[in-house]
């Protein structure tokens, strides 16, 4: 089995297990009764997803696995330069790699370009793991270019970066799901991990809210970083979304597709 291959029943593996279980998980123990209808919103979600994954490599192939790829076979990088040993080249990539994914999501709040393509993601009205598929194609491509380049500049083993790509998409579905979990567990798990009680407030439709809480996998970017909030002020009556975007019927996939080309709002 070639690389490519592998690559792509990894991440499909990573994405098909992990929303099976957190689906499964929401519909069994759900932290909140949900507000919309899975039929409402599950189809521009799921739509979104299937835009980033099978059109958009079709017009622009890049990822960060072939810009691994790439620097391997020139020999480009930092990693490719020193000799170290596999488990530890797998810690530098994925720290390296979610550091650079909390400081890009910090980016996209604070940068009004890249929070017209970032709206898209936190426009839904409700919270469940089809969230974490919700994302611009331009958003996804900024994304893909950014994280390509830091592979190359670090010089990332493929399969390092293959790894920690899939820990970040399995991650992305916990985070971002309507599950239940015990206080005591969740308040351990925090203390590494970004868990779903921690990323809801950051979906919050309170602003001050909203710029919180930006870690990917590991929570203590935001403890180091000052963008770290224990809970939203409303607790479990929290709202998502965004103050300007209330009328689900303006949020279907078309709607999300041209939402970074309408006035911005940031209220």
């Amino acid at each position: 089995m070639d690389a490519p291959t592998l690559t792509a029943l990894v991440y499909t593996g990573a994405l098909l297990g992990g929303f099976i279980a957190i689906a499964t998980w929401e519909s069994i123990a759900p932290a909140r009764a949900p507000r919309l209808a899975i039929a409402r919103r599950w189809p521009p979600n799921l739509a979104l997803l299937a835009f980033n994954q099978v059109v958009l490599p079709l017009v622009v192939p890049v990822s960060s696995a072939a810009a691994a790829w790439t620097a391997q076979a020139h020999g480009w990088g930092l990693l490719n330069r020193v000799d170290v040993a596999p488990p530890v080249a797998l810690v530098v990539t994925m720290v390296a790699i979610d550091a650079v994914r909390y400081l890009l999501h910090r980016a996209m709040h604070r940068l009004d370009p890249l929070w017209r393509l970032h709206r898209v993601h936190h426009s839904d009205l409700d919270y469940d793991c089809t969230l974490s598929l919700r994302f611009h194609p331009f958003e996804a491509l900024t994304s893909a270019l950014t994280l390509g380049a830091v592979a190359i500049a670090l010089g990332a083993p493929p399969w390092a970066v293959v790894a920690s790509d899939a820990v970040t998409l399995a991650m992305g579905l916990f985070s971002h799901g309507n599950i239940r979990i015990g206080r005591g567990v969740e308040r351990a798990l925090r203390r590494l991990i970004v868990t779903p009680a921690m990323h809801a407030t950051h979906h919050s439709v309170v602003r001050d809210e909203t710029d919180s809480n930006f870690g990917a996998v590991f929570s203590w970017w935001d403890r180091l970083g000052g963008t770290w909030r224990e809970s939203a002020r409303a607790g479990d009556a929290i709202e998502f979304g965004l103050a300007g975007e209330r009328d689900p019927a303006r949020l279907g996939l078309v709607a999300l597709l041209v939402m970074p080309f309408r006035p911005l709002r940031r209220t």
